[in-house]
């Protein structure tokens, strides 16, 4: 090569550099994600997390040797659950846990953490086609090292899996798109079938991209003589269509998962705009990679991929326009748009290379990512090593044993009760807490008078655990009754538990 020859690639051209400089990235991007595995799975979206543990344990034990009878019967009660995904991650675990010959819920976070790293494969081959080499890897770097993805890509729960799948269901469409042939058709169909079911939010991630790629493709006369479309629609929709079907009309409990989703008077209010700008700039690292995603959206290199883009940046906010509450206040919610993110940054950075492209910038480019990689592994320590709670399980199964397993207890408690459930192996009803007690009328619920709606909340429990203290004061008719009516029965560092069965003279 001429010394005045600027190289069109960050890395060598040779494939065999390129696929060693992608297993470093993948291997990093897996590694990173294994730190601190075994700290309980608190760090984020705790409650969603613990009732994917609670289901798995109710899997496990019913076929785990040696297991004691009140373990089956307590697994049994805890894993039992209103329908909402299909328990597919949890079977997985539950089958390990089988083979590992124990319960170990940080066996979720490898298969999460794998699942990401395989779509983050998917990402790459797409962005490659798509965009050029160098976005893949950057791209990819991105994917893997963004600081919420990192902690929220390997969490117990369907949203990693069902992103993946979205990834790997954009490349297997847009393969069939260049392509036309039957491989890339069913694998477009499955992939896609496969993320709806997983979890049905995602066809908000990909009916929309999906279409305005396609009817860029041919005319619609062509397209519905197309036997390919139609295989690619019956896969991708009979899946999730006969779930439904079963939960809303055969098991029933699944049509009430839709309420509670969509409240409209929020989409009058500055503040759920507000607070959707905060919840997105935290998934993708911060406000400058909002704008210069929208710049990439603006001035993709692709004008024809472009639709496609577009058309899944349209599902999205569609979809925090309807998920007004959880978009707000779930941030894994939004995990989606971590590699819609990165292929958009892939899209400004093949514009500004190929803008500064007799410059020495690709030099600096490829320290850069390197910078990259280096920052993204240390901050994934950070990020995995700054909170411990180890000591979390040992203390709610010292709150639960004052009570024993054999009581019927309400709580108000971490996770909606599930924290103490599950370390405390305790069945417990919930109490609601104060902000979803200003939920309930939007629900359209009335509320008895407050203490016949106490008295019928807790009728033939025994016990009444609090470990929510500072919810429990800012609840002062709740605070009130217990302490004017109720004799405690244990008090301690965080908790205070009442005896539902001694009232105090009046």
């Amino acid at each position: 090569m001429n010394k005045l020859t600027m190289p069109t690639t960050i890395f060598e051209p040779s494939k065999k550099m390129g696929m060693i400089v992608l297993l470093i990235v993948l291997v990093c991007g897996l590694g990173v994600r294994f730190i601190d595995l075994t700290d309980p799975p608190l760090d984020i979206a705790a409650t969603r997390q613990l009732r994917s543990a609670l289901i798995a344990r109710g899997l496990y034990y019913p076929q785990a040797e040696n297991a004691q009878e009140w373990q089956l019967e307590m697994a049994e009660k805890q894993g039992r659950h209103s329908m909402i995904e299909p328990t597919i991650l949890e079977n997985i675990v539950a089958a390990t846990y089988r083979i590992a010959g124990g319960e170990y819920v940080w066996i979720a976070r490898i298969y999460s953490s794998i699942f990401w790293v395989l779509g983050g494969i998917a990402l790459f081959f797409l962005v490659k086609e798509m965009v050029s080499t160098d976005g893949a890897y950057l791209a990819l770097t991105y994917y893997l090292f963004v600081p919420f993805g990192i902690v929220a890509s390997r969490s117990f729960q369907p949203d990693p899996l069902m992103t993946a799948l979205i990834v790997i269901s954009w490349w297997t469409f847009y393969r069939w798109y260049r392509t036309s042939t039957w491989k890339w058709a069913l694998l477009a169909g499955i992939s896609t079938g496969a993320a709806m079911l997983v979890k049905s939010t995602a066809v908000f991630f990909l009916v929309f991209g999906f279409a305005a790629l396609v009817l860029s493709k041919e005319k619609i006369g062509k397209l519905i003589r197309d036997t390919q479309v139609w295989v690619i629609m019956g896969l991708s929709a009979v899946p999730v269509l006969f779930y439904h079907l079963y939960g809303v009309f055969v098991v029933g409990s699944l049509g009430r998962q839709f309420q509670g989703r969509f409240f409209p008077e929020m989409l009058r209010e500055l503040k759920y705009y507000l607070l959707w700008k905060d919840a997105i700039t935290i998934v993708m690292g911060h406000e400058l990679i909002l704008v210069a995603a929208i710049l990439g959206l603006l001035f993709f290199i692709r004008k024809k991929e472009l639709g496609f883009f577009l058309g899944i940046w349209f599902g999205y906010i569609l979809y925090c326009l309807f998920f007004t509450y959880h978009i707000t206040t779930h941030l894994y919610y939004h995990l989606p748009v971590i590699p819609l993110t990165a292929v958009l940054l892939a899209g400004l950075f093949e514009v500004l290379i190929k803008y500064f492209k007799n410059k020495a910038v690709i030099p600096l480019a490829r320290i850069g990512l390197g910078i990259i990689l280096l920052v993204g592994m240390g901050g994934g320590y950070y990020l995995l090593q700054k909170d411990d709670y180890r000591n979390e399980p040992y203390y709610y199964k010292k709150v639960a044993d004052f009570v024993g397993r054999e009581s019927k207890v309400v709580t108000l408690s971490q996770d909606y009760g599930n924290r103490i459930a599950y370390y405390g192996w305790i069945k417990p009803k919930d109490w609601k807490a104060f902000k979803n007690n200003i939920q309930n009328p939007i629900l359209d619920s009335e509320m008895d008078p407050f203490e016949e709606y106490f008295r019928e909340f807790t009728a033939g429990f025994d016990y009444f655990i609090i470990t929510r203290i500072k919810e429990f004061e800012r609840q002062e008719q709740l605070h009130d009754l217990l302490y004017e009516n109720f004799d405690i029965f244990e008090e301690g560092g965080g908790y205070i538990i009442f005896n539902l069965n001694r009232e105090l003279d009046s």
